[in-house]
């Protein structure tokens, strides 16, 4: 029988692509890989540096591959459903096959066309719904003014606290949520799936980056885009970004946010309206939310304009506020309708936080931006910490809450609360101290660091017979955290147990003790017995559980994918327990599996073997799925002189590995090549150091050796601030002195891997020459480096960990030197100043488009003619226009 099904129709590359102005050609060869990326769904290594109009680049392409796959599905829908009736029709007629057969395929076609109509009929009722929504704001937006007016009235009143709840009186707000059957994982599974079937749910593109001004500028570009009134784009972000609520605005913490925020929202629970003949209740009313803004009409409300307009966090926040609607849960509303969804790394890199967002990877794309840390960024955000004044705090707490309400908890709960309390008092132990001891205590197995694998971990803790994975469920179902942070703040139990209160525990026995810290009965210990020179308490978290929760989930990763490193102080509360997960692929292969096609760009991404290896074969990526592609600089090659310097003017080497850096000789050298430099190079220089502590050496070295003076005859010499409150204002005075006419500019010490070396643009005059002194190689001996390039040798190559020491390095310096020449009449001068920049494997992690005009110098006197000859291009516009670039948008990229 002839079986009539959807064709599979490929697109063919197009030549050109909608822009907002002609594209260069090294941006259409971007766009044409990008689309074939999608269509083949490949996973694809992108590399494009800064200032080539990548983000544009990423936009054109993958919306254009989107809009026509959009209306491929359309075509080969209706093209299907053809084929089926004509089908259909030929069996009608009659033929060789008996009355059976004929019934057969007719309920067999008719059952496929029926689906097949069904999938068209959700993309039309998509499209009829999105229209009656365009019409239905068009109306509204008439009577916008008169509303906003109205709702900030509303909005004033509604900040108030929320009347007391009758559960306030009782505490039922602060008890443990029933924890479900923990063997039974697939309970709540079935609802989303249904709910899912009714809507149409099409190809999504979700955009990634590092920071909120990155997703921001990246929202900016769409909307300056062709696509800008085509595309339905929402932005996602955490609560602190979102909320509107000006008492819940005031907390500082995330965590105090997100946990004030879901406390408000249990705060107006149903009533029970009907029950059973035993009492039980069978049916309740609707709740509403102690939160004005969480009210369902005006988040729909939101959740329509979210889709309707492109707009970035801010704007919807604007929105938000005009309608007394929430814009976390407005844009987490929207994300089922929009074709595109903007979300920073901590959402889309980790698998629970895409579950609590609603996002579904399954057949998507997913581009990743700024992805040159990828690797360290997923380690980090599957890495755990916990302190031993973390733990302690939260034991306390624990039993405190476990004593007061244990008549009222279910048997299931006392029992996983008992094993989470037994758990933490393990974890205790490990660092020195005992179960119910204060932070303070001396710890009883000494200082030391000792690393684990995970299975030596658990039994060390003897904690191997408890089932972790269970626990980490209950822990969520129950909502402990939520809870334990809810009894502490309306009991203010004590949360530091000191030695007065220990001898307390001696006399009186641990419950006796519990039982009346629950109610307040105990008397604060006399201040005598408390030493007169100790150190002050340090100030904890109100939640401590959160850290130790974290820890604990983290120990339920593959054995073979982390290590635990147990750090012993003098004190307890000084020890931590940290794990450092080793390999980063195994939380990205659900990534890899789901996707329809993944795309890792970068302005840098040298070197590309370590996405190849590490990331996408590692998770389980083919060869044949693979693809790269990497292009040159926009700038003519003349705009740019890299120099790889290998000796200082006086003929000595140039070496600044650590252990010959410090030398006075060596201090000196570098001052003479910096001396000479800021009297050639006009406006802006930026000096990258390997470190601040170096940095802060050279720094009060050269102050008394009369260099910070020489180089002030020519440029103000700035700093680089350790505190990130203060880098603004030192950008802004940079920029402002640069500018200044009649200015010979200024002179930048940064520190490669800080505060300046990422995310920032110094082009024009703000940085017409990058320096970077040494080659900034991280410390071999610390344990968690050895350990991972012990991992990387044993599962990748034997030569694969010291490929990873020296990649930590030179990505650190391909950041540094990307944060000149920024666009194409930009230029600017590069020196690496170290013998070691000669070596071939060293040039080779360069990017190409330094690579390919870097030349290199055993003598300082060639090199300075060379700089010395670095004249200004022609086509160069002045810098005197554009240096507040600097302090206008481009501050924190």
């Amino acid at each position: 029988m002839h079986k009539p099904h959807m064709s599979e129709e490929k697109l063919v590359t197009p030549e050109e692509f909608p822009f907002p102005f002609t594209p260069y050609s090294i941006q259409l060869d971007f766009m044409k890989h990008l689309y074939r990326t999608l269509e083949e769904g490949k996973l694809g290594i992108f590399e494009s540096p800064t200032g080539t109009g990548k983000s544009l680049s990423l936009i054109c392409g993958a919306l254009r591959w989107l809009s026509d796959h959009e209306d491929r599905i359309r075509r080969q829908l209706r093209t299907a459903i053809a084929q089926l009736d004509a089908v259909a029709n030929n069996n009608d007629d009659g033929g060789d096959f008996d009355w059976l057969t004929q019934q057969a395929q007719h309920v067999q076609v008719t059952q496929q066309r029926y689906q097949l109509q069904q999938r068209l009929d959700k993309i039309l009722r998509s499209d009829q719904k999105l229209e009656q929504l365009r019409k239905r704001r068009e109306k509204k937006l008439e009577l916008r003014s008169e509303n906003s007016a109205q709702a900030t009235k509303q909005r004033d009143v509604g900040d108030e606290p929320p009347e007391a709840d009758t559960d306030l009186e009782n505490d039922a707000d602060i008890l443990l949520e029933e924890c479900c059957d923990t063997d039974n994982t697939q309970d709540s599974d079935p609802e989303p799936e249904e709910e899912e079937e009714e809507n149409y749910r099409g190809v999504k593109i979700y955009f990634c980056s590092r920071t909120h001004s990155q997703l921001a500028q990246f929202v900016g570009e769409v909307q300056r885009s062709p696509y800008a009134q085509n595309i339905r784009l929402v932005s996602l972000a955490s609560r602190q970004n979102y909320c509107i609520n000006k008492t819940v605005q005031k907390l500082k913490s995330l965590s105090l946010i997100n946990e004030r925020c879901t406390d408000l929202q249990r705060r107006k629970k149903g009533q029970v309206t009907v029950t059973d003949s035993s009492g039980k209740a069978v049916k309740k009313s609707r709740g509403s939310s102690g939160c004005p803004y969480l009210q369902p009409r005006a988040v729909e409300g939101l959740r329509d304009e979210a889709l309707l307009e492109v707009q970035d966090v801010e704007q919807l926040v604007t929105v938000g506020r005009q309608l007394s609607a929430c814009p976390y849960y407005g844009s987490r509303a929207a994300v089922g309708d929009a074709q595109v969804v903007v979300v920073p790394y901590n959402t889309l890199l980790h698998k629970n936080t895409r579950k609590a967002c609603g996002i579904n990877l399954e057949g998507s794309v997913v581009v990743i931006d700024e992805a040159h840390n990828l690797l360290d960024t997923i380690s980090h955000i599957h890495s755990a910490e916990v302190t031993g004044h973390q733990l302690t705090h939260a034991y306390s707490q624990l039993n405190q809450y476990q004593d007061r309400y244990r008549s009222r908890f279910s048997a299931a709960n006392l029992l996983y609360l008992g094993q989470v309390i037994f758990v933490v008092g393990r974890l205790i132990r490990m660092l020195g101290g005992k179960p119910g001891c204060s932070p303070v205590d001396s710890s009883l197995k000494g200082v030391d660091t000792k690393l684990y694998t995970l299975a030596e971990f658990v039994l060390s803790a003897e904690i191997d017979n408890m089932n972790l994975y269970k626990l980490v469920k209950f822990c969520d179902s129950s909502k402990i955290a939520q809870k334990l942070h809810g009894f502490a703040e309306r009991y203010h139990p004590a949360v530091a147990v000191n030695s007065a209160i220990k001898r307390e525990q001696e006399k009186k026995g641990i419950m006796a003790f519990l039982r009346e810290i629950s109610v307040g009965n105990v008397s604060a210990p006399k201040q005598d017995t408390a030493p007169a020179a100790s150190a002050p308490e340090p100030i904890l978290s109100n939640n401590p559980l959160l850290s130790v929760l974290g820890f604990m989930e983290a120990l339920t990763n593959h054995c073979s994918d982390g290590r635990v490193v147990c750090s012993r102080k003098a004190t307890v509360g000084c020890g931590t327990l940290k794990f450092l997960l080793l390999n980063p692929a195994s939380h990205f292969s659900s990534i890899v599996k789901e996707a329809r096609a993944v795309v890792v760009a970068g302005g840098t991404m040298q070197p590309l073997d370590e996405f190849r290896v590490q990331l996408f074969k590692s998770a389980g990526g083919t060869d044949e799925r693979l693809t790269e592609f990497s292009c040159g600089h926009v700038i003519p090659p003349e705009n740019i002189l890299p120099i790889a310097l290998a000796a200082g003017p006086s003929g000595k080497q140039l070496d600044f590995s650590y252990q010959a850096r410090t030398m006075l000789a060596m201090l000196n050298e570098l001052g003479r090549i910096l001396t000479n430099v800021c009297n050639v190079i006009p406006a802006g220089v930026v000096c990258f150091f390997p470190s601040y502590e170096y940095e802060k050496l050279v720094f009060e070295h050269w102050e008394k050796n009369g260099v910070i003076s020489k180089l002030e005859i020519k440029k103000k010499v700035f700093r680089e601030p350790k505190r990130s409150g203060l880098v603004d204002k030192v950008l802004h005075e940079y920029a402002a002195c640069i500018g200044r006419p009649g200015s010979s500019g200024a002179i930048m010490f940064s520190v490669v891997g800080g505060k300046l070396s990422e995310g920032l643009n110094f082009n024009d005059d703000l940085g017409r020459c990058v320096i970077v002194v040494g080659m900034p190689y991280p410390n071999i001996k610390s344990p968690e480096l050895q350990e991972k390039m012990n991992y990387l040798n044993a599962n990748v190559g034997p030569a694969a960990g010291q490929e990873h020491y020296e990649n930590l390095c030179m990505k650190a310096v391909n950041q540094s030197i990307g944060r000149a020449v920024r666009h194409k009449n930009d230029y600017a001068a590069v020196l690496l100043l170290d013998h070691r920049y000669a070596r071939p494997h060293t040039r080779a992690a360069l990017p190409g488009w330094i690579r390919a005009s870097l030349t290199s110098h055993a003598k300082f006197s060639p090199a300075f003619a060379c700089l010395n000859k670095f004249s200004i291009p022609d086509a160069v516009d002045g810098g005197s226009t554009v240096f507040w670039n600097l302090t206008i948008s481009a501050i924190f990229n």
